[in-house]
């Protein structure tokens, strides 16, 4: 904890970019691996930090439940490809207080930012591809409380509980930002010639995390497990199934230097609930479980990191492992950490 501020945001905060394969939602809640490098069971010392993660993606591919690259679900494209730029800034303070049970508290806020790429290669060279980009700001994240216990043998653990907010800008009922309806599973475009990927869904999610780390001379093991459920998106009337995310972190730090390596997971728990046409000669949708809607993946790679004092960055990159009903592909993650100080002296 006590190089690089890597223990600077136990950040439940953040989302990750992605569409379960055969529904029709389009984000998951964490941001991929987004704990990477931190001391998840700890806390940096009392003041306010600023936080930026800049993350990005390329080409990522959609996976049916077999682990094979899909066509888009609903349309006649040969492959489909999401790329994403997220940018997250926080704000978490650690105020110093006396000890809440025994433990270390803090707070944190985030506003996730994303660009995304949608891109369709039909099989049909008559209609030809089909893409489109847009900007847009995904849920607010609030995290009230994050519970820091230090214990024996160099051991932390932290709890911590995040709410998203419904006030992201652009939905699937969004039709006017987003340019895009939903049909029958399907996502299609007011002139058929322009696909979105929209920036938020239309519902609120609650996820409590447990962090540990173990902290000994520069090394750093840590471990972080995130349970996530999802009020409906009214919307595309989707009920995503529970999730469980993992992140886990494996560094040394040798004087301004961190490196290691990181890895991540995702288990959908559940199918998602929703309208969904039983048949393929079905006329009216019935509600309940859609079948091979658990989305899984699995990615990990190296970590580097340099202390500039005071500030610091953080550099991962993952390869991707395992996809299944999601769309997957390597990510890369800059961090960047800056302490701002005790708010309470900064006019002393």
């Amino acid at each position: 904890m006590k190089k690089l501020l890597l223990a600077v945001c136990v950040c439940v905060a953040a989302l990750t970019m992605v569409s379960s394969a055969f529904a029709v939602e389009l984000w998951d809640w964490h941001l991929r691996g987004a704990n990477e490098g931190l001391a998840s069971g700890a806390l940096p010392p009392p003041g306010l930090y600023f936080i930026n993660d800049f993350y990005w993606t390329g080409n990522w591919k959609l996976y049916n439940n077999s682990g094979h690259v899909a066509t888009f679900p609903g349309t006649n494209a040969t492959e489909a490809k999401l790329s994403a730029y997220v940018d997250v800034p926080i704000l978490l303070w650690n105020p110093g207080l006396c000890p809440i049970l025994g433990a270390t508290y803090a707070a944190a806020i985030a506003q996730p930012f994303d660009g995304t790429t949608l891109r369709l290669d039909p099989s049909n060279e008559v209609i030809g591809t089909v893409d489109g980009s847009q900007w847009g700001a995904y849920q607010t994240v609030l995290i009230p409380f994050i519970l820091s216990w230090e214990i024996p043998c160099n051991l932390h653990v932290a709890a911590s509980f995040a709410v998203g907010l419904n006030d992201g800008t652009t939905s699937p009922g969004d039709s006017y930002a987003s340019i895009t309806k939903l049909y029958r599973d399907r996502l299609i475009s007011k002139d058929q010639r322009n696909v979105y990927a929209w920036s938020a869904s239309n519902n609120y999610t609650f996820t409590p995390s447990l962090g540990v780390s173990w902290l000994y001379s520069g090394w750093n093991i840590s471990a972080e497990f995130m349970y996530t459920f999802w009020t409906k998106d009214d919307d595309c009337q989707i009920q995503n199934g529970d999730q469980l995310a993992m992140d886990y972190t494996l560094t040394y730090a040798c004087g301004k230097w961190t490196f290691g390596l990181g890895a991540e997971g995702e288990q959908q728990l559940y199918n998602d609930k929703g309208y969904f046409f039983p048949t393929a000669t079905s006329v009216f949708p019935v509600y309940g479980k859609i079948n091979n809607t658990m989305a899984v993946n699995w990615t990990a790679g190296p970590i580097i990191g340099y202390d500039f004092g005071p500030c610091s960055l953080l550099f991962t990159y993952n390869f991707e492992l395992l996809t299944k009903n999601d769309v997957g592909g390597d990510w890369a993650m800059l961090r960047l950490i800056v302490p701002l100080g005790d708010p309470c002296n900064w006019y002393k």
